[in-house]
């Protein structure tokens, strides 16, 4: 179990890397992890936590309140989906 944020941000790296090179590599990802660890509450943990820091990472840079661009992000992602129906 990831015990420190470090741990935690490292393994949601892995989880996102493994996202990002397809639905194969991230299905044998999701695989091992749940055969290794007997679930996958640290992958959501370990995503959480990178979420976490590139939201605090991206308020720092734009100068806007981390919910403010929660917000922005969910309003971008509705109208995505309203635009694919």
């Amino acid at each position: 179990m990831a015990t420190n944020d470090y741990d935690r941000v490292r393994l949601g790296i892995e989880a996102m890397t493994a996202y990002t090179s397809g639905n194969d590599l991230m299905a044998q990802y999701m695989a091992q992890r749940r055969a290794s660890d007997g679930s996958l509450d640290q992958v959501a943990d370990g995503a959480t936590a990178l979420c976490a820091l590139l939201l605090r990472q991206m308020s720092r840079m734009t100068g806007k309140p981390e919910q403010e661009i929660l917000q922005e992000i969910a309003h971008s992602l509705n109208r995505t989906e309203q635009r694919e129906q």
